[in-house]
């Protein structure tokens, strides 16, 4: 190994590199790969102080692992968790199988590269057979119609049939553009409402604000709405608010501002509780910082018709009149949530934005980094929101419940919008059909052929999982079977997908393949790594 500095780093040459990635990208496979499946293993996490802790979740286990102790492992290694926590953060499962396709990916184009294979012609082919697969996927996808099909799909993340049943119905019933808060409970709890109107995050300013302090919870009805971008700090900034309500004729107020300090939250807190009150008030403090907080006060604006008091060239709320106060049915805040019920024909102003966002969403890649802030908005200007409320006695069981239904309506609002294939790997099996159109006259034929194989590899693993004798002839029983086939571990029998509920998202296994084939590009194209002496570690891969 070439030495840089004695101090500061190391460097691996090509030869030396692609060993190292090797290890490191095994490692993560083999490590999560027993998780695929009905029938699938634990991963323990040995911990400090507190005993072991069981992980079926890929993306909660590569985030547990900061450093193996060894660069040469970690790099590969660290290149796989980033897979892996990213593709979790976006669609809420598929880790494993990412890392299982991708490990296939790499590890055949590697060993055709060192037969001499070009690898700008391997890539080549590799990306065209990409492409065909997932215009295959799309093209036979089933479009979710019904409850059950979708708690089908629930169940495949959460492995809970009430839970998965309950996840289903709140998608069905709230749609694919829904915002759901999970909400943990120190008890075995299972159970969800509905609610109307926008969802945005923000806590009560003051416990003395709350209409109902035992439930915590302030609630207004056919209320005025202040908007304030900053910090509310002295009464010469809300009296105006509260002078400009009750000109308007309103009988509650609610104000939303970044903060309220001692001398504005006095005079709100003597005016809700005086004996002959004119206003009853909520006031509430946004939770959003930066960009998201200034999206969200627009968004309350277009639903209440409020305008945004000290944002731009807007007059400071010192400067409000009653032309500055939206209207609102309902406001109700607790548990860090305020809830908005528009006026309907704000819902019908809001719409050319909602459309405007749907545009952009549709134009935007699945891993860009602004595409969660526009489905939160897309999800508030619509008005599907509901709770769901889980809990458990143990505090990691609870955790572990949490985390697994947020990753399952991630995978459901997939579902929606893009349909379901068949599951258990089965879909990309299946897709091996549009390979046939895919022809090249040099080494880019390769890179077809090595798609072809790695397909069958997530299949291939859920049967070892389940220690099914003869992997290959089932996976020759399914393909033979047809498009809508896949194998029913749990039944041990070749199936149609959609009777026997084993079911995938379309959208997502195109974009686990997308990911596994991007990130195994990235490293056959690495000639060089650089290894320093004190690396940076981080919890966010």
């Amino acid at each position: 190994m070439a030495k840089i500095s004695q101090r500061r780093a190391t460097v691996a040459g090509p030869a030396e590199t692609h060993k190292h990635l090797t290890r490191g990208v095994n490692l993560i496979a083999d490590l999560l790969a027993p998780t695929l499946g009905p029938i699938a293993g634990h991963i323990a996490n040995q911990r400090d102080t507190r005993g072991p802790e069981l992980l079926d979740d890929s993306a909660t286990a590569v985030r547990r692992i900061l450093s193996f102790g060894d660069p040469r492992i970690d790099v590969g290694a660290m290149l796989m968790r980033g897979l892996v926590w990213h593709t979790g953060q976006r669609v809420g499962d598929g880790g494993a199988t990412c890392a299982v396709l991708a490990r296939a990916i790499y590890i055949d184009a590697l060993r055709m590269i060192t037969g001499g294979i070009n690898f700008r012609d391997l890539e080549r082919g590799i990306l065209a057979a990409t492409d065909a697969v997932c215009a295959h996927l799309t093209a036979h996808s089933h479009i979710v119609a019904s409850e059950d099909e979708l708690s089908e799909v629930a169940f495949t993340v959460v492995r809970d049939r009430p839970l998965a049943g309950m996840l289903g119905e709140m998608s069905f019933l709230l749609g694919p553009e829904a915002k759901v808060t999970v909400q943990k409970y120190v008890a075995p709890y299972l159970e969800r409402e509905y609610h109307a109107g926008a969802n945005f995050g923000a806590e009560i300013a003051s416990y003395l604000l709350y209409s109902d302090a035992a439930r915590k919870q302030a609630v207004q009805t056919n209320c005025a709405v202040a908007l304030v971008a900053n910090n509310l700090a002295e009464a010469e900034d809300v009296i105006p608010l509260l002078e400009a309500a009750i000109a308007s004729g309103a009988k509650s107020l609610a104000i939303v501002a970044n903060n309220f300090k001692d001398a504005a939250l006095h005079i709100l807190i003597s005016n809700h509780t005086a004996e002959k009150k004119k206003l009853d008030i909520i006031a509430a403090k946004i939770k959003p910082v930066g960009e998201e907080r200034r999206y969200a006060l627009e968004d309350m604006a277009l639903l209440t018709g409020a305008t945004v008091l000290g944002q731009g060239f807007t007059p400071s709320s010192r400067k409000a009149t009653p032309a500055h106060l939206g209207k609102a049915l309902r406001v109700e805040v607790d548990n860090g949530q305020l809830r908005l019920l528009p006026e309907r024909q704000r819902l019908v102003d809001a719409q050319p934005e909602v459309e405007l966002i749907r545009q952009r969403l549709a134009a935007m890649a699945q891993n860009d980094e602004d595409r969660p802030l526009l489905m939160g908005r897309l999800a508030s200007l619509s008005g599907g929101m509901g709770t769901l409320k889980v809990g458990a006695i143990g505090k990691l069981e609870r955790e572990v419940l949490a985390e697994n239904a947020e990753r399952a309506l991630k995978v459901l609002s997939a579902a929606q919008q893009t349909g379901v294939v068949p599951g258990g790997g089965a879909a990309l099996l299946h897709a091996r059909a549009a390979l046939e159109d895919v022809q090249f006259d040099d080494d880019a034929r390769f890179g077809v052929q090595l798609i072809h194989k790695a397909l069958e590899a997530p299949l291939r693993q859920i049967l070892v999982n389940a220690h099914v004798a003869a992997p290959g002839v089932i996976i020759d029983r399914v393909a033979e079977a047809g498009q809508g086939a896949t194998y029913d571990v749990l039944q041990e029998k070749v199936d149609d997908a959609l009777a026997c509920g084993v079911l995938d998202v379309a959208g997502v296994s195109e974009m686990l393949l997308r990911t596994a084939v991007s990130t195994a590009l990235m490293a056959l194209s690495t000639d060089t790594i650089v290894y320093h002496k004190q690396p940076k570690q981080s919890m966010e891969p």
